[in-house]
């Protein structure tokens, strides 16, 4: 695999270079030769609290920036890159340190280092790897992707009981063709954990186990008649769940998928007819994924499922735009569950512009998928943007309500006052059919907000209640927050901000949070910014503070460098 892909990103320098050669040399020096701009940011974070058992570290520094750079106007190369000392937990075997840059020139692009390219939702579907990756769009009717590199890095248990990983390099290809008429596209995608990577003992039955897969789909797209589209995916993914096992079995192995050993085999399948009409656009979908299907290109996989849905959407009422959905959904495909469950899928969006003045929306959602549900604590007692990067609590989400309503009180050039107030229903459960019970989270969420705003004087000044209710199983949580915050900009590169937010929670704990920033330009391109922070928890039991400071500096800049009259000349902002 890694000499395939070293050929591939030979073929992409050797096209690059005969392109260059057939440009029209005369365009080429008139641009200027380089071209320039980018930016750094630093932020400097120190925390400090009466609380002895508190984790955070006393100091952490974030460090990022990107630079753009073309060439002659004709070959791109942008960079990217973020360091920390802090290291980031997770239940993610990646860093937060990384660094990117994809070199594009004309229909070349390529990505190097920290990146993660998509080729299907049932293949390589935004997995980020260490690597390389190219895509070749020498005409618009066809595309061709290639990717290698590292998707894992191996990670050895601890006593803290941290989920070991193996080093897991993967790659893979992807070609399209784009006609008038239908679409066609193919991909391949190969990963495989490296059985030397750990050097725990692999004998352990609670051990994770090195595996090897490749999965692969064909998509067809038909545009029968200007407003009539036909599509269908085919996917198939091959699991080898432990390759460890595989070398103690006779016989010889595939040379791109060890066959020997615990195999598993996996399809999916989706098709959609969608008709456009005069009173909008309608379409249905079947959608089948096999029971355990999985890939080692993607995070998080739904399986086990079977939907049949259709959808309209129309505007044909003046200012109201609606979206429906509806449909059959059934898990248990085999029937070898204990459990399952058949049920009616729908979901409905609304969006109403009543005046210039009133606007409402709203949807209704029963349909399955994954949300990241922010928790109400960790949001009232965050003192950095950077706290909670390791958070990543992914729930299946069943049911959703949601309503909003936006009016504005008043807009002139003198004075902006404006009333949002929204209401939100989740229901994330497991629902089986011998037990009627729910079982799950119920969340409740009601927020009013006002905003006034004086334009000349450039002030601000706003005010948020929020009540939240979580119902589960075994308690129930109840938060109200107030939160109060002005903003005020001077002389156009001075701002100052004070917030501050009073949570009670079981009528026992109280949290007062108070965040003070300010902020101030310089020769435009250099920003700072100093935010100070105090979190002081009372739960009736104890009371802590946590003080936070966190002094953040920016700085942007562009420049070229070209040639005029036999002389280079260098121009640039700084």
């Amino acid at each position: 695999m890694k000499n395939w892909f070293r050929n591939i990103v030979f073929l992409n320098l050797l096209f690059a270079g005969n392109i260059l050669l057939s440009q029209d040399i005369e365009e080429v020096v008139k641009a200027p030769w380089v071209t320039a701009n980018g930016g750094l940011t630093m932020s400097h974070i120190g925390n400090l609290s009466t609380d002895s058992s508190f984790s955070q570290q006393p100091y952490s520094f974030y460090l990022s920036g990107n630079l753009n750079t073309q060439f002659f106007d004709v070959i791109d190369m942008p960079v990217s890159f973020s360091y920390t000392n802090n290291e980031i937990d997770g239940s993610l075997p990646q860093p937060f340190n990384r660094f990117s840059m994809s070199p594009s020139y004309k229909w070349i692009k390529t990505y190097m280092g920290y990146t993660s390219m998509n080729f299907s939702p049932y293949t390589l579907s935004g997995h980020e790897f260490l690597g390389g990756g190219v895509e070749l769009t020498p005409e618009k009717k066809i595309k061709f992707s290639a990717m290698y590199g590292r998707l894992n890095k191996a990670v050895e248990p601890d006593t803290l009981g941290t989920q070991p990983y193996y080093k897991r390099m993967g790659g893979g290809f992807k070609a399209d063709y784009y006609h008038e008429k239908f679409d066609f596209s193919v991909n391949i995608f190969k990963a495989e954990d490296i059985k030397n990577s750990l050097t725990t003992n692999r004998d352990d039955s609670l051990f994770v186990k090195p595996k090897d897969n490749i999965s692969g789909s064909a998509m067809m797209r038909f545009r029968i008649y200007s407003n009539l589209t036909i599509m269908a995916e085919y996917a198939l993914s091959f699991m080898n769940q432990d390759i460890a096992m595989a070398d103690s079995i006779d016989g010889k192995s595939n040379i791109v998928f060890d066959n020997r050993g615990d195999i598993s085999q996996y399809d999916a399948y989706k098709t959609s007819i969608r008709q456009s009409l005069k009173i909008g656009t309608i379409g249905a979908t079947y959608e089948r994924v096999s029971p355990n299907y999985t890939t080692l290109g993607a995070y998080y996989f739904n399986n086990d499922f079977e939907n049949i849905t259709a959808d309209f959407s129309t505007n044909i009422i003046p200012k109201v735009n609606l979206a429906m959905n509806v449909g059959y959904q059934r898990d248990d495909l085999n029937n070898q569950e204990t459990t399952n469950s058949k049920r009616l899928i729908y979901s409905v969006n609304s969006n109403i512009s009543a005046s210039k003045k009133l606007s409402v929306t709203g949807s209704v959602s029963n349909v399955q998928t994954y949300i990241h549900i922010r928790d109400i604590y960790e949001q009232i007692t965050q003192t950095n943007q950077y706290q909670n990067l390791d958070t990543l609590s992914f729930t299946q989400l069943n049911f959703t309500s949601f309503a909003n309503i936006n009016y504005v009180l008043q807009s002139n050039k003198q004075t902006n006052q404006n009333l949002n107030a929204g209401i939100t229903y989740q229901q994330a459960s497991e629902v089986q059919s011998d037990d009627s019970r729910f079982i799950g989270n119920q969340i409740y969420n009601g927020m009013l907000s006002y905003q006034y705003t004086l334009i000349p004087i450039k002030f601000n000044i706003s005010s948020t209640v929020n009540y939240n209710y979580n119902k589960m199983p075994e308690m129930d949580m109840k938060v109200l927050s107030i939160n109060l915050s002005t903003r005020k900009t001077f002389i156009e590169k001075i701002n100052a901000s004070l917030a501050t937010t009073y949570s009670n929670s079981a009528d026992t704990i109280n949290i007062i949070n108070i965040r003070l920033a300010g902020g101030y330009i310089w020769l435009e391109r250099h920003n700072f910014n100093l935010s100070l922070s105090m979190v002081n928890n009372i739960n009736g039991v104890y009371n802590t503070i946590q003080y936070g400071v966190n002094f953040t500096y920016s700085y942007m800049f562009n420049c070229n460098l070209k040639r005029e009259n036999k002389e280079f000349k260098f121009e640039g902002d700084f």
